[in-house]
């Protein structure tokens, strides 16, 4: 009666029929479901980054046009180029949260006993590469 399997127990290279294993199963599980909602904040937060940068535009533009300010140069920010860059980088958290999600997803069930923070630190490597060198592109626009 020991080896037969409930159906609501998923294959995995473990034995879930352990009670302790199968809790730790459970809190990995859960531990990749709350990266992938801090991924998703994230990704949110440069959605929502984006579009104040957008109305700050907006409101430079419109105290530009004030009398008092007649005198002083008016420059164009060109801040659509860093809005664009800012949404597109969060689309692109947002993809990779969930490819990343559904990899931790499947080393889990598979019962893989060690895995590698390599992929994340490429990643987040890439990002920090991808974001200075998009500030720096846009202070050469603006300068």
């Amino acid at each position: 009666m020991a080896d037969i399997k409930d159906d609501k127990t998923p294959s995995t290279g473990c034995d879930l029929g352990n009670p302790l294993v199968l809790l730790a199963w459970q809190r990995n599980h859960l531990a990749n479901e709350r990266t992938f909602l801090s991924w998703v904040r994230t990704s949110l937060a440069l959605f929502a980054f984006s579009f104040v940068i957008e109305r700050f535009d907006f409101l430079l533009k419109r105290v530009q046009q004030l009398e008092m300010f007649a005198g002083i140069t008016q420059k164009h920010l060109h801040t659509e180029y860093l809005t664009l860059s800012v949404f597109i980088a969060g689309v692109a958290v947002m993809a990779v949260a969930v490819w990343r999600y559904y990899a931790v997803r499947k080393l889990i069930d598979s019962g893989t006993a060690k895995f590698s923070a390599g992929p994340d630190l490429v990643i987040m490597s890439i990002f920090a590469v991808l974001i200075a060198g998009l500030f720096v592109l846009y202070w050469a626009i603006l300068n």
